[in-house]
């Protein structure tokens, strides 16, 4: 959707130029009225920019200083779009610097079920030692994670921890392929006579929180009395999702109660939504079912990372008013912001490109937002201080052994001080590339209009 801009004096009105279509100029022009309706930072768009730049190099002149989220794309070109490990591989990973040894090397952190990965036999936790045949170090780390994306084809060799040496235990040929949506991950812990679920959720993806009804109507009638929500890995997605995950959570949810407000520019004005409406505006939910499977809990364990973005943050964010949030792990990325889809909506279409720009700031029910420098964790846990990782959901993980501890009244310690879980008791000194990170970067929160 755009806008038309007439441009007036005192003597004679000034037709706007008709630039042809497919032009920079016709692109751009597009491009700034609907900036100047929609974008957060509208008021501080340059009066009269140069309109004949490449439509990408336009739009990030455009940004604001303060803007780290917006994008525009044109769908069908690859070289428009952030490729990734997830949409290439099917995988993360990240390279550390180890603590005890020196040595450099990448350690998977998740591999996508049905993925060229996983049918490669790649697993979390594994160790590299090369790319296409290069060593990692600690100067070529980053490079080397590019060079992984820059084609469609990459060798990784897998390696293994044997003292204070890292030993090739053979190669795995990946080609970039199609990945399919990620089913959670679900179990019930008991711990010393109460029930404990856990749940990990991949994204916030379209249907999640319908999906989910059978797993928690599963929590339900297994009478569990506490929630593990691992968003670890999770760079969030769609609003309506999470505020369906957050109906089938916190105790006295209804229809009606307050959920989140957008505040924008002077257009979009300030806009609060109750969880029924951002849950279900688009009508393809039913929310009462939601509610049937609601846990009716007080309290909830939510683990992060820096990689936890957008929408999981708002879980995290708005189910405080209602319920208390347990943060463990590190600080989260800091998205505080929401986005919607623009594209060129006039008939005919003149214009192919799609933007996401950042449209408003979040806030939660209680008024409380400005979470842009991320959020604290109540119990700091960072899991690569424990390697190897273990299997999402297994006590000896460091970041569930924490929520356990706290369950079961505990003592909670630094993962320092935790006994070493497998062999090794190995420990990342200096994170040097991290993949995950990169698409928590690139995620925005996505709402509607």
């Amino acid at each position: 959707m755009s806008i038309s801009i007439l441009q007036s004096s005192c003597k004679k009105d000034k037709p706007a130029p008709n630039y042809p279509p497919g032009s920079n100029e016709n692109v751009n022009t597009w491009t700034l009225d609907s900036l100047r309706r929609y974008y957060y930072w509208s008021d501080g768009l340059p009066a009269n920019p140069a309109l004949d730049r490449a439509p990408q190099d336009f739009f990030s002149a455009m940004r604001n200083a303060s803007d780290r989220f917006s994008y525009i794309l044109l769908p069908g070109d690859p070289s428009t779009v952030s490729i990734t490990n997830r949409s290439q591989y099917g995988f993360d990973y990240t390279t550390i610097k180890e603590k005890n040894t020196g040595l450099v090397f990448g350690v998977v952190k998740l591999v996508l079920n049905d993925s060229p990965a996983s049918r490669s036999g790649l697993k979390r936790g594994d160790y590299i030692s090369k790319i296409n045949g290069k060593a990692i170090t600690q100067e070529n780390a980053a490079a080397l994670q590019q060079e992984l994306l820059s084609g469609t084809q990459v060798t990784i060799t897998l390696a293994e921890l044997s003292g204070n040496e890292l030993k090739d235990t053979g190669s795995v040929g990946l080609t970039a392929g199609f990945t399919f949506e990620q089913p959670a991950v679900s179990s019930i812990i008991d711990n010393g006579g109460s029930k404990t679920a856990y749940l990990y959720i991949y994204d916030f993806s379209p249907g999640l929180a319908a999906s989910l009804y059978n797993i928690f109507m599963g929590f339900k009638n297994a009478a569990v009395t506490e929630l593990i929500l691992d968003l670890r890995y999770n760079s969030g997605g769609q609003v309506a999702e999470a505020a369906g995950v957050c109906a089938m959570i916190a105790s006295g949810m209804t229809y009606n109660t307050p959920f989140i407000t957008y505040k924008g520019n002077k257009n979009g004005g300030t806009r609060s939504e109750s969880l029924g409406d951002a849950a279900s505006f688009d009508h393809t939910l039913n929310f009462n079912a939601l509610l049937q499977s609601n846990l009716n809990l007080k309290r909830i364990f939510i683990l992060a990372t820096g990689a936890t973005a957008s929408a999981s943050e708002v879980m995290v964010n708005n189910l405080k008013p209602y319920i208390q949030v347990v943060l463990i792990g590190e600080r989260t990325r800091g998205k505080d912001e929401a986005s919607f889809k623009i594209a060129d909506a006039r008939v005919p279409k003149q214009v192919e490109w799609e933007m996401h720009p950042i449209v408003y700031k979040l806030f939660n029910a209680a008024g409380s937002g400005g979470y842009s420098g991320g959020i604290d964790p109540d119990i700091k846990i960072v899991e690569f201080d424990n390697l190897p990782l273990q299997s999402f959901g297994t006590w000896e993980d460091p970041l569930v052994k924490a929520a356990l501890d706290k369950i079961s009244g505990k003592s909670i310690v630094q993962t320092r001080q935790l006994k070493p879980s497998g062999k090794g008791g190995f420990a990342a000194q200096a994170i040097l590339a991290d993949s995950r990170a990169i698409l928590a970067s690139a995620s925005t929160v996505i709402t509607h209009r």
